[in-house]
């Protein structure tokens, strides 16, 4: 899936960061020091304002985030990365293919939010207990696809992307780390993001019939959310 190849993405420029650092001699650096910090976990969304008016419903999803120090600064740069599903259908539609041995298959259509956002955190204490503040800007990616899968089949029989808009985003997250241990943290966070106005599908509308084509209904507005981000990380 999308987001854990964006994880995996996140480790190996972790790791390379990593490798880059200097290592601190009194052997303390990787706790009370600046260390490169990578973590994952749920994330549930808020929507405000129009957004709220015109979709209203929570947003359920992942989110996972890196952090990379400088060396002077106690400032740390990074990225940011969310998914959020909000919502789909699902129907057993008639497939009409001649060198298939079923004549029926499964419909699904997902409607989900992804997020991409560059981050930059100001964390002036890096111990068991560091809280940080954060400016992000970047983009949120709002797509409804529909996949057609036969028994029997490996992958789907037919994928179809029915909308794709992206919007800029910006804005601010408040967190905190609590570390028991040197390379384990526990993270929360919570983060506002403020989009502009963007067309998308409302899933609540979409209809697929039995011949396997699908209809729904759009909504459009300002896409302001508060997202809540609970997970565990890693410290390099």
């Amino acid at each position: 899936m999308r987001y854990t190849c964006s994880l995996l993405l996140f480790a190996l420029l972790a790791s390379t960061a990593n490798a880059q650092q200097p290592n601190n001699r009194n052997g303390q650096g990787r706790f009370l020091g600046r260390p490169t910090t990578i973590s994952a976990g749920l994330e549930i969304g808020i929507p405000l304002g129009a957004f709220a008016d015109s979709w209203g419903l929570e947003i359920v999803g992942l989110s996972a985030n890196m952090a990379v120090p400088m060396r002077i600064l106690p400032i740390d740069i990074g990225f940011d990365f969310a998914w959020g599903r909000m919502g789909g259908e699902r129907e057993v539609v008639a497939v009409n293919q001649q060198v298939l041995a079923v004549n029926t298959g499964e419909l699904t259509v997902n409607s989900n939010i992804y997020g991409y956002h560059g981050l930059a955190r100001f964390k002036p204490i890096n111990g068991m207990v560091s809280p940080y503040v954060e400016v992000l800007a970047g983009v949120r990616h709002f797509t409804t696809r529909s996949e057609l899968r036969i028994e029997g089949l490996n992958d789907p029989l037919r994928e179809e992307r029915n909308s794709s808009k992206f919007v800029g985003s910006t804005g601010w997250a408040v967190g905190v780390q609590v570390a028991p241990t040197r390379a384990f943290y526990l993270e929360a966070r919570v983060e506002r993001l403020n989009s502009g106005k963007v067309e998308y599908v409302d899933p609540r509308s979409i209809v697929i019939n039995a011949n396997g084509v699908v209809s729904f209904q759009t909504l459009e507005s300002p896409t302001r959310v508060a997202n809540i981000h609970l997970g565990i990380g890693l410290r390099f």
